[in-house]
């Protein structure tokens, strides 16, 4: 008859290690672990209920992977993993901050060494090797994002999609068929982040659908005084009559003066929607810019709903979306056609 010295002998470690894998007492690393289960699964080998149960409690602690990037919007990030340490926190949990830009292997470190009872991903990209990964983590994992491939974990994100038609539609609805969009930083494209190519995608499509002109312009100027300058170079040269910004308010803020200073009004000469740029924002506001923005409140408490209620239900999360319908805050710099 099997015994847990057959399982030690087999995964090369000692029997003390295989005790520690099953009551979760003491963390061991991902690959010890996952040595052992090879050879409980090989041997047929049962645990006894009490490590079960031992290895089953939850630690309260949850596991935020959140990559550390260069050029990265520091306030951006802080927004998200704060308000989701927040949102676990009233919920009795405590989080674990992972900045590793891979993440996977630090992710299977601390769940499978039963350090996490589950995760969050944050910083998606298109092709997100930790969501990719998400079933080898055997805790629930909840991106928030949406990566191409997201059948082994749950996401929870805006619908960026639906951004990028609602502000094709207010432009064409306004007369507005000649537009330019304002790229976000070229280093969120360079490492295809996900929403920003999500939007990109949709107002592409949703442009030709009205046969409204589109044309981009990359964010790769660190000079704020060179780049208004490019964008109004631009305007002149494709006739635009509306933009769709994807750029930080601050620099929107420049662009929009050099635009007053070449004698252009907003709304009347040139439609202005932001799109994505930010939390609401209060330069926007001063400048009356209508804005879709980023809601980073909104989707921590729902990704946090979802993971604590998987953790606390024994609950298989893998393959659920849900999408939440962006803000469309108006301050008249679309104008109404009645």
């Amino acid at each position: 008859m099997t015994d847990i010295r057959d399982v030690a002998k087999m995964a090369g470690v000692s029997v003390s290690t295989v005790s520690y894998a099953f009551s979760g007492k003491r963390p061991i690393s991902a690959t010890t672990y996952q040595r052992i289960m090879d050879a409980v699964k090989k041997l047929g080998y049962t645990p006894n209920a009490g490590a079960r149960m031992l290895r089953a409690e939850h630690k309260h602690i949850v596991a935020i992977s959140a990559p550390l990037r260069l050029g990265q919007n520091r306030t951006a990030y802080a927004d998200y993993f704060i308000e989701f340490a927040r949102q676990e926190h009233l919920r009795g949990y405590d989080s674990l901050l992972l900045t590793a830009e891979n993440g996977v292997e630090d992710i299977r470190r601390v769940t499978l060494g039963n350090l996490a009872d589950g995760v969050v991903l944050m910083d998606i990209v298109n092709d997100d090797i930790r969501a990719a990964q998400a079933s080898t983590y055997k805790r629930p994992c909840v991106a928030i994002g949406l990566p191409r491939c997201h059948e082994n974990c749950a996401c929870i994100d805006l619908d960026f999609e639906k951004m990028g038609r609602i502000a094709i539609e207010n432009m064409v609805q306004a007369g507005r068929r000649r537009l330019i969009f304002l790229k976000g930083p070229d280093q969120d494209y360079r490492r295809r982040s996900g929403y920003r190519l999500i939007l990109l995608a949709s107002l592409r499509k949703w442009a030709a659908q009205y046969n409204a002109e589109f044309h981009e312009i990359s964010n790769g100027v660190a000079n704020q005084t060179q780049y208004a300058n490019r964008v109004l170079k631009a305007m002149a040269t494709h006739k635009a009559n509306g933009l769709i910004s994807e750029i930080r308010p601050v620099v929107l803020d420049a662009v929009l003066g050099r635009i007053a200073e070449s004698g252009l009004s907003i709304p009347d000469d040139v439609a202005v929607m932001s799109c994505a740029a930010d939390t609401p924002s209060e330069t926007l506001k001063a400048l009356h810019i209508s804005e879709m923005p980023l809601t980073p409140d909104t989707l921590c408490v729902a990704a946090s709903d979802m993971l604590t209620k998987a953790i606390e239900g024994n609950q298989d999360v893998a393959g659920q979306v849900k999408l939440q319908d962006p803000l469309l805050i108006q301050r008249q710099s679309v104008p109404t056609i009645e």
